[in-house]
């Protein structure tokens, strides 16, 4: 059947769209059901609907395939939130999966009373000699899939010389390290375990006057583990694991460098990368591990999030402000508004203070005592928006925030999916939504992927988390076009 008969048909038939739920029929390839709106625009012909299936000859039909021309200004679409299909009989009592009582019971004091489904696959998993890919979507409970089998196989396995720990924890930024050294010291505690958190900028004193004792995990950033174990403060050669967390920003080429420095004095151990994107490519210093690297990837990686509420608005630059105002005026829930420069993100929380609106701001070029303080008044509860850039994306725990705002919409689709992956996480609120400014052709490209890939119920394509190799390549065609 043509497109152009099966618009006609959508015409014809009886849709009702009450509550994102829609009657439609008419389709040869679909039954008559009662069928949930879940792309839905001005348009009604665009709608898309549960279980329906478009014909593999036709052209699929986009709302957004317009959006370079002047005249889309003004247009917009929403993916509506479909009820999760994580049922309370698919958790898995911890007990089940032979953890320490004194570990069960921790994690029921932070009210985590089972597994996941992915948890209950990773955890066995943590517990084989091989390396380790442990990759789903974000806010699924990669963190506790990796630390409870390390600190329960360590609580037999204690360390006995000073600064010499048994497990690295690597991340790519200081909140993330606190935010892990958080989870690992609240099990740790509970089996008599010892957790230290090392990030950059304190270095020189700790070199200056270093402590010494006893220490099983070390979480910390891998500069400042480099040049700690470089001067021997610390000491990697019994580290028995050696998990990368948010393992795609951590084999960025950004990181190559401080990875390498680290990686090479750890051949006796465990490998585990953790990501919410799947690496594209392993980097060289990786490449050993490469044959025995064993795979849990969950099904739903690379897929837009339908966990939550996503609106398009098609916009100009200038207008930006003005949205911008007016949804931050109305806000109720903490909100987290993502820029994609440092510039912007300062400009935003000053602008938004300027009209008697309270925001926090962070981004990399920021003081980190003052960034932890800004963050900190943010997750208190103490200003309800935060500013930020990508540096607030990867792997921070936000299940208090309701709305992510992207008024610098992504071009990528790992950052995309990094940023909508703040909200709509385990023990979030049911009700989260997003809502992305569009100004730009790269913005619109990646906007069209989105509606792509859920009108075909399929992941992203060519989700890569390696940013800056990117970057490098397109400059590097630029300028070879240029010759």
């Amino acid at each position: 059947m043509s497109l152009r008969l099966t618009r006609q048909l959508c015409k014809t038939v009886s849709t009702v769209c009450r509550n994102q739920t829609c009657t439609f029929s008419g389709l040869p390839e679909m039954k008559p059901v009662e069928a949930r709106c879940i792309i839905s625009c001005k348009r009604k012909h665009l709608n898309h609907h549960e279980h329906m299936i478009y014909n593999n000859l036709d052209e699929i039909p986009l709302i957004s395939k317009g959006w370079n021309h002047s005249k889309s200004k003004g247009d917009s679409f929403v993916i509506h939130r479909i009820e999760s299909k994580c049922l309370e009989e698919e958790m898995v009592p911890f007990n089940l999966l032979d953890i320490d009582s004194r570990l069960i019971e921790a994690l029921s004091n932070r009210d985590i009373k089972k597994a996941t489904s992915y948890q209950a696959k990773a955890i066995p998993l943590m517990n084989r000699d091989s390396h380790l890919l442990l990759a789903a979507e974000t806010g699924c409970g990669k963190t506790i899939s990796y630390l409870l089998p390390i600190i329960q196989n360590l609580s037999s396995n204690k360390t006995t010389e000073l600064n010499t720990p048994k497990a690295l924890i690597l991340v790519p930024n200081r909140e993330l390290a606190y935010q892990v050294g958080d989870v690992a010291e609240m099990l740790a505690k509970s089996v008599d375990l010892n957790v230290k958190i090392i990030v950059g900028g304190r270095t020189k004193k700790i070199m200056m006057n270093p402590e010494f004792g006893e220490i099983d995990i070390l979480v910390g950033t891998p500069g400042a583990i480099s040049k700690l174990n470089t001067v021997g403060v610390y000491k990697l050669n019994q580290v028995l694991y050696t998990v990368l967390d948010e393992a795609d920003t951590l084999v960025d080429d950004s990181f190559s460098e401080r990875m390498f420095s680290v990686i090479k004095r750890l051949p006796q151990s465990k490998i585990v990368l953790v990501s919410a994107t799947m690496p594209k490519t392993i980097p060289e210093y990786l490449k050993p591990i490469e044959p025995s690297l064993m795979q849990l990837v969950s099904p739903k990686i690379h897929r837009p999030l339908l966990t939550i509420t996503q609106k398009f608005l098609r916009m100009t630059r200038s207008t930006k402000p003005s949205n911008l105002l007016q949804i931050a005026k109305t806000n109720k829930h903490p909100m987290l508004i993502f820029t994609s420069r440092n510039a912007t993100c300062n400009w935003l929380a000053m602008f938004l203070r300027e009209n008697g609106i309270p925001c926090s701001n962070i981004n990399g070029d920021m003081n980190y005592a003052i960034r932890i303080d800004q963050w900190n008044s943010f997750i208190k509860g103490e200003t309800k928006i935060l500013s930020s850039t990508d540096v607030g994306s990867r792997g921070l725990d936000t299940t208090q925030v309701g709305h992510v705002l992207n008024y610098d919409f992504p071009v990528y689709a790992a950052d995309y999916l990094h940023r909508i992956g703040r909200i709509g996480r385990l023990g979030s609120s049911l009700d989260c939504k997003a809502t992305n400014f569009i100004s730009g052709p790269e913005e619109v490209r990646l906007v069209q992927q989105i509606e792509l890939a859920v009108r075909k119920n399929q992941p992203l394509p060519n989700v890569d988390g390696n940013i800056t190799n990117i970057v490098q390549k397109k400059i590097q065609k630029g300028m070879r076009e240029a010759i």
